[in-house]
């Protein structure tokens, strides 16, 4: 065989492999773009389209030839230098497509992960410890095996009795209790030694704490041991028939603006935010509800309490709450560290806020102008936390929680934002929330999407009330700081709802209450 012959021979072979592994390349993108079921079908196929046309020009720079008329025209030197630059040309192609193929294919991967994750089946955990005093000498269980441990019966028993039981396996002996009204009568016998120890939800420890005579309880404390319960959040039957991108839902957006609190904790939730979306008119409706809401609780029906103190029962008793105030089941949920906000803010280039008035916020002491503000992460973390520069409070950090939710849709929904900083974004989302609504479900909405690319009409109102003290159900023989619900605002609100699912879209004027009460 000729040496020519021979290059001849071993050229195909290379290109040869060079070709199918630049199909595998671009097969496997696509089995990763149906495997994430993100994209509607043309965008699929436009995608396969693609890849197979630059795998058709790769094929004819590697094997086409030159014309009988070129080669006639050019000597043997030039006809092969031709060739060398083609052969060039479709091996420089072929390793761009390769090389862009693993990248789509690991944001793609990557984006799914982060997905599943976020949307991962709903687990919240309850943590209940037992307290001794700071200076008590025990370090762990067997030390304190025989103790007295103070409980209450009336304050989540269900989990103070797995803890009673796990300890009892860990000392290898039934330990001496004894039963309390609640937990400030726990709390005052361990203090003055009537008991050792004392077994409560970690979850109260910020209402006890809200308490002026009982602020410094986690100074006074340490725990001895933690005892962890998880409870599964279920969807109810009347949401799991639910087609999301044909009928109208409701989120309850939930989280805590204090940085100590994991995403499925149970805790106090002070952001109670409910949104109201219609696939159909793009019409997205946010509801803030105060967090000193008093409200009928879901865990004691005809019992009144604070709104922030549900989420210490867990995230369905927020739900069922807000649900029974506006008279509309709430479906889904999304809870929010804000915290996380910081760096998804940061991620997507800032964002644009108009404020109300100027103000030094009180954490940070950041300034904000009256107007257009641009903020990165850390300022707009601090702009809806600040509530104490605003004569309304909490309805102010509402109003601006729900401005930063809008503004973020906005900039996330336009321009090549997402594609500017994807993996800063993604990360940034792992941290920042959770949600019930499954993958399947985040897939259709962001198909839905992209199919019609419409944009979103965004609009905000928030209910309001009067102080007062009064009774709560989780602090039983205290009065405490309360908002009593205007009812006029609430029936207003309710009658927006009503609006959003029923498809008419919302105005700027429609956000301004009417003197007189709505009639429905």
């Amino acid at each position: 065989m000729s040496r020519t012959m021979k290059d001849k021979t071993n050229w195909k072979m290379i290109a040869a492999i060079i070709l199918a592994v630049q199909f595998l390349a671009g097969t496997a993108t696509v089995a990763v773009v149906l495997w994430l079921n993100l994209l509607p079908a043309v965008y699929v196929v436009l995608i396969s389209v693609v890849l197979l046309w630059l795998l058709t020009v790769v094929y004819y720079f590697f094997y086409s030839g030159i014309s009988k008329k070129k080669r006639k025209q050019m000597d043997r030197q030039k006809k092969k230098q031709m060739i060398n630059i083609k052969r060039s040309a479709g091996c420089v192609l072929s390793a761009f497509v390769m090389v862009l193929c693993v990248v789509v294919s690991s944001m793609l991967v990557q984006a799914g992960n982060t997905l599943r994750r976020v949307s991962s089946q709903v687990v919240m955990t309850d943590t209940v410890s037992v307290y001794v005093l700071k200076d008590n000498p025990a370090n762990d269980m067997l030390d304190a095996r025989d103790y007295v441990f103070a409980l209450t019966e009336n304050q989540d028993y269900e989990n103070t009795k797995k803890t009673v039981t796990e300890i009892n396996a860990q000392v290898e002996k039934e330990i001496s209790t004894k039963s309390f009204e609640n937990m400030f009568e726990m709390i005052d016998a361990l203090m003055d030694g009537t008991v050792d120890a004392m077994i409560l939800n970690a979850a109260y420890v910020e209402l006890i704490e809200s308490e002026d005579e009982y602020e410094d309880f986690s100074l006074k404390t340490k725990t001895l041991f933690d005892h962890e319960t998880e409870t599964i959040v279920t969807e109810s039957s009347q949401t799991r028939e639910k087609n999301i991108t044909e009928n109208a839902f409701v989120i309850y957006i939930s989280g805590s603006d204090t940085r100590n609190t994991g995403l499925n904790t149970s805790t106090r939730s002070d952001v109670n935010i409910l949104a109201v979306i219609n696939p159909k008119t793009k019409q997205v409706l946010l509801i803030n509800t105060p967090r000193d809401y008093y409200v009928d609780i879901a865990v004691s029906p005809g019992a009144k309490d604070k709104l922030t103190h549900c989420g210490v029962y867990g995230i369905d008793c927020s739900m069922e709450s807000l649900s029974n105030l506006y008279d509309e089941h709430v479906d889904y949920y999304a809870k929010i560290n804000f915290s996380g906000f910081e760096t998804l803010i940061d991620a997507i280039g800032g964002i644009t806020i108009e404020s109300e008035k100027s103000f030094t916020t009180y954490k940070d002491n950041y300034y904000i102008s009256q107007g257009i503000n641009q903020l990165d992460g850390k300022r707009a973390l601090s702009y809806v936390r600040e509530r104490k520069a605003f004569a309304d409070g909490d309805n102010a950090r509402g109003r601006h929680q729900m401005q930063m939710i809008e503004a973020i849709i906005k900039k996330v929904s336009s321009g090549t934002t997402i594609l500017s900083n994807y993996s800063g974004i993604l990360s940034s989302l792992e941290g920042m929330f959770t949600t019930s609504m499954s993958q399947d479900e985040i897939a259709a909405l962001v198909k839905m999407q992209l199919t019609d690319g419409a944009g979103w009409n965004v609009k905000s109102f928030a209910v309001n009330g009067t102080g007062s003290k009064q009774h709560v159900y989780s602090m039983p023989g205290k009065r405490t700081y309360v908002t009593i619900p205007d009812e006029t605002t609430v029936s207003y609100a309710k009658l927006l709802v009503d609006k959003t699912i029923d498809g008419v879209i919302l105005t700027d004027e429609d956000m301004v209450q009417p003197t007189y009460a709505p009639q429905q």
